[in-house]
Parts: structure tokens; C-alpha cells; sequence
């Protein structure tokens, strides 16, 4: 069984944000020199210890940011919105049964949980798979818990530069709502496979789209409107939020075998209206609209997770990057979660999950 959220009152959504995770200082630990040694391409580490300023939070406009390495237009980090990306977890283990990963995992012995953010997934998977020596959550941020499995730990690391980690290391690398923290997704592949996936392990993908959808026709305009100026802003900061389509070409190209796009039959269902039988994304309700209980449920909480999100994704990338003054940009998101409360718009949107696995031989 799955910890954290998976086994917390799931009949009052608003009763999860007060977190499940007792926050505190974490260790930043950086690899061993026998590690270090066995890697040819071993670089000085990009691990940081707490010393070097990553505590020194940035305040703006009433979030939290980190501070590590250069500025970036990234989700606040208060409490709030940690408990936000813990409710993502939940809406992940209701729509996989309580499963932590789609990759047929077999005494895996290293597993990457790559921007891990609260760690929580990191944790339960270091509940689950006993056997691993290690589970590692890295992130930019040190808001993971220090209460941990022993055999999980936490890293503050950049995914974007050289990696610690000696080469052919994990059997599963998890990657999970990362889209507008990565540059190059093609190189973020590449790196993966080349270097630091062992010979028959995995790399699972779990993404969104950046857009919500509506089976009772159009989209309101400012939804519509708030979305393309996401993806505007992204493209701007050189971090882009589109592409996710392209994935599994993505992770073919970069040599991964088998990649497969898993669809949970559930969000296939005719409640949707999905006349195709190979359909290969998961809808995912937003709002409490669906007749199927379940469905139900998780359109709670990813409509909590919407309404969260739109200052938390929304606030930097439209002052920063967009050029919006503070009170214009409060008040065009008053409107937009004003329509994500109406549950009369059907809305939904797009979940891809992906696994790819590098072969055994993979300079055959």
C-alpha cells in the first residue's frame, strides 16, 4: 500500500492541503568519491550544500521562489503550493489504483525521481521497493521532509547540468510534470539513456497538456486565453510548454525500445464520448461533473489543483516575463478560476503517460 496521500481522507479534498509531510531542514547529500571515480564522465558536483544559499528564498508579489543557480520563472514554493503538488501525487495514485509506476519493475535497485519537489512520491517508492539500495529525489529546492525511509534520500541538484551519478545507475528513472522546467527535452532523453539508465532499465514519463478542454462546446475566452499566454511566456523564458505529443518520439529517437503510451481504460470510457478504440491519452475531468464516482472524485481534486495553479504557475511568468502589472494579472485570474468553479463546462483535460525501456545491448 502506498503512503501519504494515498491513504488520507480522500472524502474532504480540502482537508489535504494542510499536507501530510512534516516539513523541515533536509540533508543535501552529494555522491561518494567511489561513485564519483567509476563514472568516466564524473564532473565536479552540482550538488549543493545547504551553506551555499539555496535557503535564501526570493519573495514576490506575495510567493515564494528558490534561489538556486540562475533565476527562473518557476512555481511559487509556499506551503500552499507544495500541498498542491501533493495532491497531484494523489490524483495519480487514484487514477493508477494505487500503483506508484507503469514500468514492470522487478527488485530495482537505484531509482530517480527527477523534480521530486515535496518528495513524496520519492518516499512511497522507497516504501514500496524495499529492495533498492537507494531511491533519490533531486530538485532545485530543499522542501522535501527530513523524515524519510532509509533508503531514500534527497539531492538539490540541477537535472539541466552534467549529472552526479556514475553512468548505467538506475533501473527506473521517474519523470513527472516537468513540462516548463526542461529546455531541451530531446537532450533531457539523451542524457537519460546515454548515461545514466542502466542496460533494461526504464524511464517513465507522466505529463500534462497545458490546456483544458470542454465537452459542452467552446472554452470560455479568458480560459482559452489564459493558456495561450502560458505557453507564450514559456516559449518566451526559453522553457517551452508544448511538445508533449512528440514524447515518445522523443524518447525513440533518443534509443529508447518499447515505448509505450499506457492508457487507463477507465478515462477511455463512453462517458467521454471516445469513439476510438486505440485512444492513447487519459481525460481527465476537471470538476465534479462525471456520473462515475470515481471519475468524480478526481475531477475534485484536479479542479483544486487548477484553481491553485493559476496564480502558482501564472504569477512570475505573467509579471516577469509578460510584462503584466501585479493587479492586472490578480484580477484576470480572479476570472479565469471563475470559470474553472463552473462545473457546468464539462471541462477536462490531457494526460500522457509514458515508458520506454533501454535495451540490453544498446550499441547493438
Amino acid at each position: 500500500m502506498a503512503t501519504g496521500l494515498a491513504s488520507s481522507n480522500t472524502d474532504n479534498p480540502r482537508s489535504m492541503l494542510a499536507g501530510v509531510h512534516p516539513r523541515g531542514s533536509v540533508e543535501v547529500e552529494l555522491c561518494d568519491d567511489d561513485d564519483a571515480s567509476t563514472s568516466a564522465h564524473s564532473t565536479e558536483s552540482d550538488s549543493s550544500s545547504l551553506s551555499s544559499g539555496i535557503l535564501d528564498y526570493e519573495y514576490e508579489n506575495g510567493r515564494r521562489y528558490h534561489s538556486f543557480r540562475e533565476v527562473r520563472v518557476q512555481p511559487g514554493l509556499d506551503s500552499v503550493i507544495q500541498c498542491r503538488l501533493d495532491i497531484w501525487h494523489h490524483i495519480e495514485n487514484l487514477i493508477l489504483g494505487g500503483e506508484l509506476t507503469r514500468a514492470p519493475l522487478d527488485g530495482p535497485r537505484k531509482i530517480l525521481d527527477v523534480g521530486t519537489g515535496t518528495g513524496i512520491w520519492a518516499i512511497d517508492a522507497a516504501v514500496r521497493y524495499p529492495t533498492a539500495l537507494q531511491v533519490i529525489g533531486n530538485d532545485l529546492s530543499p522542501i522535501q521532509p527530513s523524515w524519510v525511509p532509509p533508503n531514500c534520500r534527497f539531492e538539490v541538484d540541477d537535472v539541466e547540468s552534467e549529472w552526479v551519478h556514475p553512468e548505467n545507475t538506475f533501473d527506473l528513472v521517474h519523470n513527472r510534470y516537468m513540462l516548463g522546467s526542461i529546455k531541451n527535452w530531446d537532450e533531457h532523453f539523451c542524457r537519460m539513456f546515454r548515461r545514466h539508465i542502466k542496460p533494461g532499465g526504464y524511464l517513465e514519463v507522466k505529463e500534462g497538456v497545458l490546456e483544458l478542454y470542454s465537452q459542452s462546446g467552446p472554452c470560455p475566452e479568458n480560459v482559452t486565453k489564459f493558456f495561450e499566454l502560458l505557453r507564450e511566456s514559456g516559449n518566451k523564458s526559453g522553457r517551452p510548454m508544448i511538445g508533449v505529443e512528440d514524447f515518445r518520439a522523443k524518447m525513440e529517437a533518443a534509443g529508447f525500445q518499447d515505448v509505450e503510451e499506457v492508457c487507463i481504460t477507465m478515462f477511455s470510457s463512453l462517458e467521454f464520448g471516445i469513439a476510438d478504440a486505440n485512444q492513447r491519452v487519459d481525460k481527465l475531468p476537471v470538476g465534479t461533473w462525471p456520473k462515475d464516482k470515481l471519475l468524480s472524485q478526481i475531477g475534485t481534486y484536479t479542479q483544486i489543483a487548477h484553481l491553485e495553479g493559476v496564480s502558482a504557475y501564472g504569477t512570475a511568468l505573467f509579471t516577469r516575463v509578460l510584462g503584466w502589472a501585479p493587479s492586472d494579472t490578480a484580477g484576470f485570474f480572479d476570472q479565469v478560476c471563475e470559470h474553472f468553479r463552473d462545473n457546468n463546462s464539462l471541462f477536462y483535460t490531457l494526460r500522457y503517460n509514458l515508458v520506454g525501456r533501454k535495451p540490453l545491448n544498446p550499441l547493438a
